[in-house]
């Protein structure tokens, strides 16, 4: 124990009274560090300094801002105070996240002043853009971190009694003491994340806004009108290049209505995802009519069918992706086709130089160059800024509305022009119209007169020739084939009289079919056996002919027939031809006319109906192009249709498609059947067709 004494008495010598004051001062700061909270992880941001009541004019927090750029789990705000700012970037001029559907998290540092005087004005902040599905906010303290304020405001977030309602979101500034403190924001979205934050006065905030919202209500109100006015041109003018500018002006009616903040305004009460579905709605439909207007303006069609097609396929499925609007598609389908839609516009630009210059057409297609090239440029910066690859700043946000305000302006003046030649060729048109059906009624009046004028000499030439050969019986052949030739010529003339008359009969407003009831299987079988007779070196021949009581006109119908039986064996010499009659149960006969000649052209089809339009092979052929034009006319009168097909190797099949009385028909086949007499069929009156084409 000495020993220790000793020892003791020997350190108490050694120490002096500065050598205690160090040890304690050493104590003292190990406590503190040991039992005082971790520090924050200061920002490297210029620090916000506010007045107690918030601003006394508007203030940028871009600025102030950063964002963090890790991926980190963050599920309470406060954990964003400890992580380094090595993880974050700052907000301002800086590319914005994209799209992408997790959470993206800002964080502020701001200092409160002690009140001044008795200022206690309002302020707010305003937060963008408007279509931001979720937007929270934190306050948090500095010190104690704690959470002194939050709130949530977003087009997915329900209106409150409390919610201010203004096109952008608003949030009432907390009512602080001093201190310094954190504003921690997490935005959730499924549009791209350009975010922005602004904090008012409120008299400022109300100033701002009326302007805003005029300048908003009129550019929609301008972008409704056009759209009608265009729309109804498009469909008078069948011209797909104003219907695609409409449907391209309403797309960005409907992006504008999105972007501004109306659509959350008007239907958030009633669905919270309209915003979504207007916005996204508007930005699918502008990418896909963009590329569709401008590609019938630069005609594609014309130079590049394929690419046409290509491009119309995009357009298409472009607008369909508008149904992801509402859903985290949306931000798929932003990533699939936005770079996708600016290389085809740029296609569509290069193309437009190359027909200019090909047709020599540079200066008259300046103007539509410089509507498309600001537009490509200002969508390229558009694009690349949501995606995340261009920074936000106030020339990459507002390019592409000013641009598109230019190409509006721009093509709606095109479209003036345009709706303007328009209308005068369509005056033009409608009195080269009118002239031509006056030249066409005095043509045909005379056809009709001339007609009637050689019938009766045609007639007697034809009975002339015949009475010759009765008596001339026993002169040579020679004589005989003369008179042959005669009588064949002057029928081939006396036929085509009766074509020019049917059709001015057909043609007439006067005209009317005098309906009866009549057994088409045998007149089917009259008119062939009467043909046969004739002209016996013709193979025409009946096949698989079904039994029906059919409405027609019997003079006009075996017309019709008998013009297909010319025209298949015409243009199908020394071929057979087939009549056959099918009655089938949905009510309707079906007669075909069937030859086993070369066929009718592929490309002629659509046109051999069309009176006096001769196919590109019947110059070896007599006619002028009235027979399959009559039958046609005949068929439509009977309210039935005509149709022309092909076979693969040869053969054409007219057919004629035409309803049969039921009821008649029936009661026919059951007498038929139990073996009575054939039925009579009664003679009712002829039914004629009114002006609207019904029979009465």
């Amino acid at each position: 124990m000495s020993e220790i004494g000793g020892a003791l008495r020997d350190f108490r010598q050694m120490l002096t009274w500065r050598d205690v004051i160090s040890v304690l001062t050493i104590a003292l700061i190990a406590s503190i560090t040991w039992f005082s909270p971790p520090a924050s992880a200061r920002t490297d941001m210029a620090h916000l300094v506010l007045p107690a009541n918030g601003a006394t004019t508007s203030i940028d927090l871009n600025r102030f801002m950063e964002r963090l750029t890790s991926d980190r789990n963050v599920t309470d705000p406060a954990q964003l105070i400890d992580i380094p700012s090595s993880e974050f970037e700052p907000v301002a001029s800086t590319a914005g996240p994209g799209y992408t559907p997790r959470v993206i998290w800002y964080r502020l540092a701001f200092s409160l002043t002690a009140l001044q005087g008795n200022d206690i004005s309002r302020a707010f902040i305003e937060l963008g853009e408007p279509y931001l599905n979720e937007i929270r906010l934190t306050v948090i303290d500095d010190e104690t971190r704690n959470v002194i304020w939050k709130n949530v405001v977003g087009d997915r977030i329900p209106n409150t009694k409390d919610s201010l309602i203004s096109l952008r979101h608003l949030s009432e500034w907390p009512d602080l003491p001093s201190g310094h403190y954190w504003l921690m924001i997490g935005v959730r979205t499924n549009s791209a994340h350009v975010f922005h934050a602004k904090l008012y006065p409120e008299a400022e905030l109300v100033s701002d806004t009326e302007e805003h919202n005029l300048v908003e209500s009129s550019f929609l109100g301008v972008l409704l009108i056009g759209f009608g006015v265009y729309l109804t041109f498009g469909i008078i003018s069948r011209d797909k290049s104003v219907l695609w500018y409409s449907g391209y002006v309403l797309s960005v009616f409907l992006f504008n209505l999105g972007t501004s903040g109306y659509a959350q305004i008007l239907l958030k009460g009633i669905w919270p995802l309209a915003s979504d579905l207007i916005t996204g709605t508007g930005t699918a439909f502008a990418l896909g009519a963009s590329v569709a207007m401008w590609t019938h303006i630069v005609r594609l069609d014309h130079y590049n069918p394929v690419l046409f097609r290509v491009m119309m396929a995009f357009s298409i499925l472009a607008m369909i992706g508008s149904v992801t609007a509402i859903s985290d598609a949306y931000i798929y389908f932003a990533q699939i086709f936005f770079i996708p839609n600016v290389i085809l516009l740029f296609t569509l630009l290069m193309y437009l130089i190359y027909v200019s210059y090909r047709e020599r057409r540079l200066a008259s297609n300046s103007f539509f160059f410089i509507a498309l090239a600001l537009p490509t440029l200002a969508a390229n910066i558009h694009v690349l800024t949501l995606l995340g690859i261009l920074p936000i700043t106030a020339f990459t946000t507002k390019v592409y509305p000013l641009s598109s305000s230019i190409h509006l302006v721009m093509v709606a003046i095109a479209m003036a022009y345009r709706t303007q030649r328009l209308t005068y060729n369509w005056t033009d048109a409608h009195q080269t119209n009118a002239r031509a059906d006056q030249l066409a009624g005095e043509q045909r009046t005379f056809i009709t007169m001339l007609s009637h004028e050689f019938r009766t000499p045609l007639a007697i030439i034809q009975r002339s020739a015949e009475i010759l050969g009765l008596h001339l019986r026993n002169e040579p052949a020679p004589i005989h084939s003369r008179l042959a030739t005669i009588r064949g010529n002057a029928g081939q003339l006396s036929g085509l009289v009766d074509a020019f008359l049917t059709k001015e009969t057909l043609d007439s407003a006067n005209f009317t079919t005098s309906l009866q009831p009549t057994n088409i299987d045998q007149l089917l079988h009259d008119l062939i056996n009467r043909r046969n007779r004739e002209i016996p070196d013709q193979k025409v021949s009946l096949k698989n002919i079904d039994f029906a009581i059919v409405d027609i006109d019997r003079i006009l119908f075996e017309r019709a027939i008998i013009n297909l039986i010319d025209n298949a064996c015409k243009y199908a010499p020394n071929a057979p031809v087939w009549v056959a009659c099918n009655r089938s149960s949905n009510g309707f006969v079906y007669i075909r006319v069937i030859d086993a000649g070369p066929g009718i052209p592929i490309d002629d089809l659509t046109n051999v109906s069309n009176a006096f339009y001769r196919g590109r092979d019947a110059g070896v052929t007599q006619g002028v192009g009235l027979g399959l034009h009559i039958t046609n006319r005949i068929v439509q009168s009977h309210n039935g249709s005509m149709s022309i097909s092909v076979g693969e190797t040869s053969g054409t099949t007219v057919m004629i498609k035409i309803r049969y009385n039921r009821e008649e028909t029936v009661k026919a086949s059951r007498q038929n059947f139990f073996g009575l007499a054939a039925p009579h069929v009664s003679r009712k009156k002829p039914r004629t067709q009114d002006d609207d084409g019904a029979l009465s």
